[in-house]
């Protein structure tokens, strides 16, 4: 059976206000053969593919579901004849403007949310395309809602090998919080398929870009939407079942408000032949060193949200400031009351992560050799979080683990510990494999491999999980500016390719290095120290967003500095 890729393709382009159908969540739950029994006009040989859905379908599986709720998501998924199988016949009755064409699939609908309420949330980008170019349609700070069981990919390949015959083209990247992974259910393992369920509400991030070749890529967040009335709910029930559907409707619209996930570092999916403006525009600082809030004083670590706003360890500033996309100037959202070891103030601060599910900033307090949880709202103290530990780069992985850089190692933190666990380095300061001298910055990728800019042995080492030894994935050839060499690495970033993008201190450029590489090459910089646009003095942090443009703390030159990705 071939997949023919419309899943991933059939995009809602219309932004209609319809009534949800949350009517199903008050059906009784039934055998897959049962819930067919009003679809059996619409869906020719139903029956046969049901069998074969049964007979195929994972159990027992890893999650818990009954035969029939994995092989509701498998028979889903199955291709049949053309514009008749399930998933394009639900989706047309999910979008239709008469909601009555839904009832007849509410027995299914019943058990298909049976079984993707026992998958966990996957969190993280996925994809989704079409083989036009329907940019115009979206714009940024748009809201829109998405009726219909919507597939998508964790890979942009899957998604690009069904549009790439077109001349012209859309990507869709969606941050989303609620997705289903289906992988282990579905006819296609390779196609790595989440799905989002219907009457999901997406904030266009940005405005489209448009890149050489015809391809457009629109960004998406998923948000949860405060104006939803349930009144308009379709509620049909079943004579003899209890509850009603608004009440469950309006019980799950209150925990997917509650819901927030850890404001992650966005790890786009870079194509491996991207290229980046040559000049880069400033987007905090660069009106020299001072303490304005149009100014920076030796900035270091950098966090860019998924809005786009920047957090800038302001050093020498001792203090945090946050930058909003197109802003002027900053606001000081942490320290700024002098250099300090009091609650209210900070020390040399190096590094920053955004902790969305306490609305608050985690703070590498350098030189007063503590981590600092600073709370967005006024109302809340601060709070030290590690004390007595160096630290210098800081990370948050989806487990919600600190991982803190120091004199000769990198410890994981749990909030609550006061010890760390060594995770790179730890035997002395040394340039052998399980040794690192003075690691500035590091990165946590998916599979909680550690990166760590190994600052004084000029490379970048790689721990996998539970490793004794680490791996040298750039430089490591002395210090230098050929492309084998680095000067003094700082910012790490890895995508989701593993290509490692540091900060190539010493030399005053960005390298880029592929999986597996030899040698980088430069993508930033290079043109020696300076301050024009297309020059850079002593980088010390780097991040994307999640459109793959490339954000340098320009150190040398108070800045903070962005690059377009150009493709």
């Amino acid at each position: 059976m071939t997949s023919s890729g419309e899943r991933f393709t059939d995009i809602e382009l219309g932004n209609k206000r319809l009534p949800a159908c949350y009517g199903y969540f008050g059906w009784k739950l039934m055998s897959l053969e049962e819930t067919m029994g009003e679809l059996r006009d619409l869906v020719p040989e139903i029956n046969r593919f049901v069998k074969m859905a049964k007979r195929h379908c994972i159990f027992p599986n890893d999650h818990n579901l009954s035969k029939d709720e994995a092989a509701s998501i498998y028979l889903y998924t199955m291709e049949m004849l053309e514009k008749a199988s399930v998933y394009h016949l639900l989706n047309q009755a999910l979008r239709a403007d008469n909601r009555a064409d839904v009832r007849p699939w509410f027995a299914y609908l019943k058990l298909f949310d049976s079984a993707t309420s026992k998958l966990p949330n996957f969190k993280g980008v996925i994809w989704r395309g079409v083989d036009k170019d329907v940019s115009q349609t979206f714009k940024k700070g748009q809201r829109i809602t998405w009726w219909s069981v919507s597939s998508c990919s964790k890979s942009v390949d899957v998604i690009s090998s069904f549009i790439k015959a077109a001349p012209q083209s859309t990507l869709f990247n969606i941050e989303c919080s609620t997705g289903k992974s289906i992988v282990a259910y579905t006819c296609y393992h390779s196609e790595n398929e989440v799905i989002l369920m219907p009457g999901t509400v997406f904030e266009v991030a940005a405005d489209p870009l448009h890149h050489h070749g015809g391809l457009h890529l629109i960004h998406l967040k998923e948000i949860f939407d405060d104006d939803d009335n349930d009144d308009d709910d379709i509620d049909d029930e079943p004579k003899g079942t209890t509850g009603t559907t608004n009440s469950r409707a309006s019980a799950v619209a209150s925990v997917s408000q509650k819901m927030s996930n850890i404001s992650l570092v966005v790890i786009p999916n870079i194509p491996a032949n991207a290229k980046w403006a040559e000049n880069g525009t400033t987007v905090a600082g660069g009106h020299g060193r001072g303490n304005e809030l149009n100014q920076l004083n030796s900035p270091y670590g950098i966090f860019v949200s998924n809005d786009q706003t920047l957090y800038i360890a302001d050093k020498d500033n001792d203090r945090i400031v946050e930058w909003k996309s197109d802003a002027t100037c900053g606001q000081v959202v942490a320290g700024g009351n002098g250099e300090g070891d009091r609650v209210n103030q900070l020390n040399k601060p190096r590094d920053v992560v955004f902790d969305k599910e306490t609305d608050s900033l985690i703070i590498c307090d350098s030189d007063n050799g503590r981590m600092i949880r600073w709370y967005c709202q006024k109302s809340k103290s601060q709070e030290v979080i590690i004390q007595n530990a160096p630290c210098i780069g800081l990370r948050m992985d989806d487990q919600r683990f600190l991982y803190v850089t120091g004199f000769d190692a990198v410890r994981r933190y749990n909030f609550g510990e006061k010890d760390g666990t060594v995770v790179a380095g730890g035997n002395g300061k040394g340039n052998e494999l399980n040794q690192v001298n003075w690691p500035t910055y590091v990165f946590v990728d998916q599979d909680y491999s550690v990166y760590v800019s190994d600052s004084k042995n000029h490379r970048v080492m790689k721990w996998m999980k539970n490793a004794t030894d680490g791996i040298v994935v750039a430089g490591g050839q002395g210090e230098g500016n050929a492309l084998a060499q680095l000067s003094r690495p700082k910012g790490v970033f890895v995508d989701a390719r593993d290509t490692i993008y540091v900060a190539d201190d010493g030399n005053h450029r960005v390298m880029r290095w592929c999986k597996g590489a030899k040698q980088g090459s430069v993508i930033i910089g290079g043109n020696g120290p300076g301050k024009r646009a297309n020059q850079l003095q002593n980088p010390e942090g780097l991040s994307f967003d999640c459109n793959g443009n490339l954000y340098v703390s320009d150190y040398g030159n108070n800045r903070v500095q962005r690059f377009s990705i150009e493709i």
